[in-house]
């Protein structure tokens, strides 16, 4: 699916974000660890904030907040 032409707005995205972070803080709290957040969609344990959110709009905010530096990019290996 071509997605260069899909386009989220400046609210979204900052929900989205906002979203992404509490899910990891949830993550880590009950792991001790995070996965790359898209990778917490359709887990068994997905994060309830993330349910209302595509797997787009999720990638999307993850790589606004790497952009920031709020969460590190993943790792080739990862």
């Amino acid at each position: 699916m071509d997605r260069s032409r899909e386009k989220l707005s400046p609210e979204r995205l900052f929900e989205a974000s906002e979203a992404v972070l509490q899910a990891v803080a949830e993550v880590v709290q009950i792991r001790g660890a995070c996965p790359y957040p898209p990778e917490l969609l359709g887990e068994a344990d997905q994060p309830e904030c993330l349910t209302n959110l595509t797997r787009f709009e999720v990638e999307e905010a993850t790589a606004f907040l790497v952009r920031l530096g709020i969460l590190q990019a993943r790792r080739a290996n990862a």
